[in-house]
């Protein structure tokens, strides 16, 4: 879709067209809270909870804006369990990584987990 000059999701199948609908933000939000696992762990997003469900995939990366600043992760899996976490916080933002059970406490800037 990007490369048919569209910048939200087509409607349908060709002719396609891009309305800006709100549906058409719900992959997106669903990409980043679900796979990437990007939520808010404290009321107001004060804190962060980064809980990843990869499924079958083998890495994800994502940003998402966050009033203290940006929220980036890359997530790549390390053997059938495993994870390899680069997750770069603002600086004032707090949180965990949580992944097969295990919890890592995050906190502002930049970080890598392996687990």
């Amino acid at each position: 879709m990007l490369k048919m000059g569209l910048t939200t999701f087509a409607e349908k199948p060709e002719p396609a067209r891009s309305d800006c609908h709100a549906w058409s933000a719900s992959p997106n939000y669903d990409f980043l809270a679900t796979i990437c696992g990007i939520m808010p762990q404290d009321i107001g997003f004060s804190a962060v909870l980064i809980k990843p469900a990869l499924g079958e995939l083998s890495f994800a990366n994502g940003t998402m804006p966050h009033p203290k600043g940006t929220i980036q992760v890359d997530l790549r899996r390390k053997g059938k369990t495993g994870l390899k976490a680069k997750v770069n916080l603002p600086a004032d933002l707090k949180g965990n990584l949580v992944w097969n059970g295990k919890t890592i406490p995050l906190k502002g800037g930049a970080q890598e987990i392996e687990l």
